[in-house]
């Protein structure tokens, strides 16, 4: 049993980004089509919106849903970035993620407060949400880049797909998130808000790579023991 936790905790870590990204599009799916309080004729209405009249317990359910899944996969990415380098300290590490957590934090407050109740503390946990989530998405991509940059004493951070992936989704989330709030439009906050999913799907090689270690190392010792059977 002391040898399979550690395995489910490295293959939940592979899967997870894929099962956030459909939380996050089943819970607006599902809020579109129950009755909220969005305009009628809007075809891309604002996701607070969608968040509202009938539809809301589906839109906090799926947000409540939502966070226990980036807790895990950023408590994932904390272990592998301390198990896989020292050039940079823990606690830059920590503060970056930290971040990241209070991100979740904003996300809930924006999903609890309906924008028809009291509009000010939806929109602080939106728009902190979105602040925090790109700042770290930001942070990030430069630990990832000095990373690659310094890779002969990191090797396994020697890809330079990941660095241009985060630095491609941060610029897209940064630019949109902007963009948003300069139109109130509600196709960029779909892009902005879609963007973090995509950046988190990076983590998924290197988790899978980790899961794959963790087998091996585990499968390790009943293989030498059957062979030392075998060999008596």
């Amino acid at each position: 049993m002391t040898r399979v936790g550690p395995l489910i905790w490295f293959w939940s870590l592979t899967i997870l980004p894929f099962t956030a990204i459909l939380t996050f599009i089943s819970t607006l799916i599902i809020c579109i089509h129950v009755p909220n309080n969005a305009p009628a004729d809007e075809k891309f209405p604002q996701i607070s919106q969608l968040g509202t009249g009938q539809a809301y317990y589906y839109f906090l359910s799926g947000f409540i849903l939502l966070a226990p899944q980036l807790l895990i996969i950023l408590f994932g990415r904390v272990q592998l970035l301390f198990q896989t380098q020292y050039i940079i300290h823990r606690a830059i590490i920590c503060i970056v993620h930290v971040l990241a957590l209070f991100s979740c934090v904003f996300m809930l407050i924006m999903a609890a407060v309906s924008i028809d109740t009291i509009p000010s503390i939806h929109l602080t946990g939106a728009f902190g949400m979105f602040g925090l989530i790109s700042l770290f998405c930001l942070l990030h991509t430069i630990i990832i880049v000095y990373l690659y940059l310094r890779r002969s004493d990191a090797p396994q951070h020697s890809n330079i797909i990941w660095p241009i992936w985060f630095l491609i989704c941060s610029l897209l989330l940064i630019a949109f998130f902007v963009y948003w709030l300069i139109t109130a439009q509600g196709i960029p906050e779909y892009i902005a808000a879609a963007t973090p999913f995509l950046y988190f799907l990076g983590f998924v090689p290197q988790f899978f790579m980790q899961a794959r270690t963790k087998k091996r190392d585990t499968l390790l010792p009943t293989v030498m023991r059957f062979s030392s059977q075998v060999d008596t």
